[in-house]
């Protein structure tokens, strides 16, 4: 009778002990099935950007970007830009050059640390080409039949074009993040170096010329002011457009 008591007890405690195994292992599966999902958040299928901080630029541009996430954290990136000196934040560009405008185009490669859907945000570099092109028309006084001591026998009122020609490679650090809401917000920053050159349609002989002032970062006269160190910073907004559902994981 002992013997018997004492079996059903161990019979007992065996089921319970089952019983709690198996809820154990259920609720760990169930855990790891959720951590896998709440890792695995599908990349982008793009991003489109705005650029901000170009427009508070003294060439002030609107900025649209484009980002493509490709395969193993790599993405590109293309941006495209206009701006006039009518909307230009700084009253002294505005009288100065009302008829100036701004044309920017920046093509990048990016590498992102960590996923870039991550809820932390990423950390990614960057390698990038950059063109910008400032063109301001003015009526300016040209003289003619000029000798070699500068004296012109005459002036004349000419529509002069004058080109201020930008192009630059940067390397950049940045940091994304993406909100549950599918915006993002950038943050960049970078050195590079950028070649300066200023033409016009009347002054076509000092195109061959090597400009000496180097701290003059945007020249009005012709020349060309050689390469110089370049610096290149921002911040971007966007908005990501992801896959409507979700990638499933399968358990092995």
């Amino acid at each position: 009778m002992m013997k018997h008591k004492v079996w059903q007890r161990l019979k007992r405690q065996a089921y319970f002990f089952s019983i709690k195994s198996y809820i154990f292992l259920f609720v760990a599966t169930i855990a790891s099935i959720s951590a896998l999902y709440a890792q695995v958040i599908s990349l982008p299928k793009a991003i489109l950007k705005t650029i901000p901080s170009t427009l508070i630029d003294p060439d002030n541009t609107f900025t649209l970007g484009l980002e493509v996430p490709l395969p193993k954290r790599w993405s590109v990136q293309q941006e495209i830009g206009w701006g006039h000196n009518s909307f230009n934040v700084y009253s002294y560009e505005r009288e100065q050059y009302p008829n100036r405008q701004t044309w920017r185009v920046r093509s990048q490669i990016r590498y992102y640390f960590n996923d870039m859907s991550s809820p932390n945000g990423s950390f990614f570099a960057a390698l990038e080409y950059f063109h910008k092109n400032v063109m301001t028309d003015q009526l300016q006084a040209v003289g003619r039949d000029c000798n070699s001591w500068g004296g012109c026998a005459y002036f004349e009122e000419v529509a002069v074009r004058t080109r201020r020609l930008v192009s630059a490679g940067h390397f950049k650090l940045g940091y994304v993040l993406i909100t549950q809401k599918k915006m993002t917000i950038e943050i960049y920053a970078g050195l590079g170096v950028r070649g300066l050159r200023v033409k016009n349609n009347v002054d076509a002989t000092s195109l061959n010329l090597l400009r000496r002032d180097i701290f003059n970062l945007r020249p009005n006269q012709p020349g060309n002011y050689g390469t110089m160190p370049g610096l290149s910073a921002g911040i971007a907004l966007g908005y990501a457009f992801r896959p409507r559902k979700p990638k499933s994981v399968s358990l092995p």
